[in-house]
């Protein structure tokens, strides 16, 4: 005579009309679960008459964070939010390059044996994404976090409010009688933000009155050595821009190096506004006026949000949050120079 087979944690979630991860709460006693979701869960159980004994003991719950690259400090600031939101709700954090991420190994950490991969954060990903559409395929509970656009982005995401960061920079500038106001973007490199933030620029210009100046305009990668190079290039004109706003902080430390090698000082000779406030703005010389990312308030709103995604069908409309950013104002900006 056959054995019945022992009921298996899909065999449960597929009568409760759950996810995995969800039965798997349940199972290890956590609390982001609804009452409601829970009751059908424990029917379910007592339907199959379901062990816990009967599987391998429950590994902790995995969040995996998806980046670019290892190398940025807003990468960094970006991940010590996330690790800390992760364990307010009892998940560890595992980390990937994005470029290392294939569907095949997300398959296999979402299998019943395993059981471990309970959802998946995007950080910065790019418009088009393969991994957006990755996620979606296996049914993987997944949040964006400072995506480059939210337009048919069909996942959950948070971003900072970039055109009114900047809008706030730039006036802030203008407010110090700048008039001469260069910027180095990134529009290229990230379209969304970059975009944003250039638009911000005119608009606050236009405002005041004043007309864009293509000889004002550079368009960067948002790195240390696009800041340098393209910074020279603003400084080394025949009328050079009293100021320059940034769609970065490292671009804004390269342009203050393109400052020292010309005997420039910040702000006597040159005011300086960056946008990120990484750790290093506040250290700069002087230090960095910046546009604050609020990167562990939206790392802490889209861990919510993905443990709110457990159980919810994939179809159901993604939302799309913007926090927004504040001015933080040091001392790299001061009057225009007479």
């Amino acid at each position: 005579m056959t054995a019945t087979p022992r009921p298996r944690i899909a065999d449960v979630a597929a009568a409760a009309g759950v996810s995995v991860p969800t039965v798997s709460k349940v199972l290890n006693g956590r609390t982001h679960v609804s009452e409601e979701t829970r009751a059908k869960v424990q029917q379910a159980l007592d339907d199959l008459d379901y062990s816990k004994r009967t599987t391998p003991a429950a590994q902790p719950g995995i969040l995996q964070l998806v980046v670019n690259n290892f190398d940025s400090p807003w990468v960094l600031s970006a991940m010590e939010g996330v690790e800390a939101a992760a364990a307010h709700h009892g998940y560890s954090v595992a980390y990937a390059r994005a470029e290392h991420v294939t569907l095949d190994r997300w398959r296999k950490l979402r299998e019943p044996s395993v059981n471990r991969l309970d959802g998946v954060l995007l950080l910065a990903p790019r418009s088009g994404s393969q991994l957006v559409s990755m996620v979606r395929s296996l049914r993987i509970p997944a949040v964006a976090i400072d995506p480059e656009g939210t337009e048919d982005l069909a996942i959950p995401s948070v971003s900072p409010a970039s055109f009114s960061g900047a809008l706030a920079a730039v006036g802030h500038l203008l407010s110090h009688g700048h008039r001469r106001i260069g910027i180095i973007t990134g529009r290229k490199h990230s379209p969304g933000h970059g975009r944003a933030r250039y638009a911000a620029y005119a608009a606050a210009l236009h405002d005041a009155g004043l007309p864009v100046l293509p000889e004002l305009v550079r368009d960067g990668d948002f790195s240390i050595e696009s800041g340098m190079q393209l910074g020279a290039d603003l400084l080394d004109l025949p009328q050079r821009p009293t100021a320059i706003f940034t769609g970065s902080d490292l671009q804004a430390i390269g342009v203050m190096n393109a400052a020292a090698q010309r005997n420039l000082r910040v702000p006597e000779d040159l005011s300086i506004v960056g946008f990120d406030d990484i750790p290093q703005a506040a250290r700069t010389s002087p230090p960095l006026t910046t546009v604050r990312q609020p990167l562990a308030r939206m790392a802490t709103m889209a861990v919510g949000m993905l443990t709110e995604r457990q159980g919810v069908p994939a179809t159901a409309a993604p939302t799309a949050l913007e926090v927004a950013t504040e001015l933080v104002i040091r001392k790299s900006t001061a009057s225009t120079p007479a």
